[in-house]
């Protein structure tokens, strides 16, 4: 079994979720995510994410791409999976000879789609471009006039084709817009957890009135009754908060009908950390609805981590640490700007102003995580003394979490 998965965002030019992919690390032993047995690093996540786990758990229904070595290909492991849900990602080595051929050939009269990863131009490569629906191009391996002259070649209009562009590496929103201005339709990277940086740093009026709601919970002489009477002014919030409290992630037996009902079942902290995070989701519109589901994955994660290291009664603390940890890219502004309108707890806020403590650490294990950096995030698990599994346990299940609360 694999040690360690994640899931990657691609998006569409609209900044919505076109799918995942999945990236994951192979054994106690393995220094890369195949790096000692591809066709076996990749039977694990497959046979992981596709049964044992469910698909549709990790990516929420959207497409799911998965790289495939050539004995994978030749072996037909593809056919097996739906071709609703999965894109067969073939990896930068493999060749088109006949025999890949025939059974790329075969995907695509079952319905799959095809993508080449990390691909770079190479006219032996043809057979397989004209096979591809999907090219994958590095965007920080070359520069634009490279990027522009491979794209020429592979929508070549001699060839009557125009292939779909998936952009990798995309770290910046001026990455994207220039990935889009050259063609690019899907991008995968980290730019949607980076701030705009031409916004100006102070926080508009909306947003004010929505992180002073924030502020005013956290007022330790706040009533059940005072905070109900606040949240039920916020028709929206009101039926977010309760659609919330009567999902499948509590699994009550009954109906949550009222805020001040709501308090009393499940309490003022765990109130608060749902109204936080639909707070944070209405102040910036525009941004990529994935962005809100990182924070909560991230929050889910935390918590569970404070669960795991005895620390339950400071475990709202955590979960709030890791939610408002996007808060700066939600929100084009400073931690400082965002702590000072919600008056959040100095535990809260310390680790990430200063990116130091132990609540700073943990949190950068979810971090890596994402980005697949497997041995960062497996150092610091092993200096809190959290084994590899309990740490990739607390990811993926905070990740269907995440999926059924939203």
């Amino acid at each position: 079994m694999f040690d360690c998965i994640a899931s990657q965002p691609i998006f569409n030019t609209k900044k919505e979720i076109f799918g995942y992919e999945l990236l994951y690390r192979a054994g106690m032993d393995s220094t890369e995510y195949d790096g000692l047995d591809g066709t076996g690093a990749t039977k694990n996540v497959l046979v992981t994410a596709f049964s044992d786990i469910g698909i549709e758990e990790i990516t929420g229904g959207r497409k799911a791409f998965v790289n495939f070595t050539s004995d994978l290909i030749l072996e037909e492991i593809p056919l097996v999976l739906s071709n609703n849900i999965l894109v067969v990602e073939l990896l930068e080595d493999i060749r088109p000879t006949e025999q890949i051929l025939a059974a790329c050939r075969k995907l695509k009269k079952r319905g799959y789609l095809i993508a080449l990863d990390d691909f770079k131009y190479d006219a032996a490569m043809e057979p397989l471009i004209q096979l591809a629906d999907i090219i994958k191009l590095d965007f920080m391996e070359s520069s634009p006039s490279q990027l522009k002259a491979c794209i020429s070649k592979i929508n070549n209009p001699r060839h009557n084709r125009k292939k779909i562009l998936l952009a990798e590496k995309i770290e910046t929103y001026e990455d994207y817009e220039l990935a889009k201005s050259l063609g690019f339709t899907l991008f995968q990277g980290f730019f949607f957890c980076k701030p705009v940086t031409t916004n100006a740093k102070c926080i508009d009026t909306m947003r004010l009135s929505k992180l002073q709601l924030i502020r005013y919970m956290n007022d330790p002489d706040i009533s059940f009754f005072a905070l109900a009477t606040v949240i039920k002014r916020d028709v929206v919030l009101s039926y977010r908060l309760l659609k919330i409290v009567n999902s499948a992630y509590y699994g009550l037996k009954y109906t949550v009908t009222g805020i001040l009902h709501a308090l009393t079942i499940l309490g003022l902290e765990e109130i608060k950390k749902w109204v936080s995070l639909i707070i944070i989701g209405q102040v910036k519109s525009e941004k990529p609805p994935e962005l809100i589901r990182t924070a909560l994955v991230r929050g889910i994660f935390m918590e569970k981590l404070a669960i795991h290291l005895k620390k339950k009664m400071q475990r709202e603390e955590y979960f709030m640490t890791g939610l408002f940890s996007l808060a700066v890219a939600i929100m084009d502004t400073t931690y400082e700007s965002i702590m000072n309108e919600t008056h959040l707890s100095p535990e809260i806020c310390e680790p990430l102003i200063t990116g130091k403590g132990e609540r700073a650490e943990l949190l950068s294990i979810i971090v890596h995580i994402e980005k697949a950096e497997w041995d960062e995030a497996i150092e610091i698990a092993k200096k809190y003394n959290i084994e590899q599994k309990k740490i990739n346990q607390y990811y993926i299940e905070s990740m269907i979490s995440a999926n059924k609360l939203l």
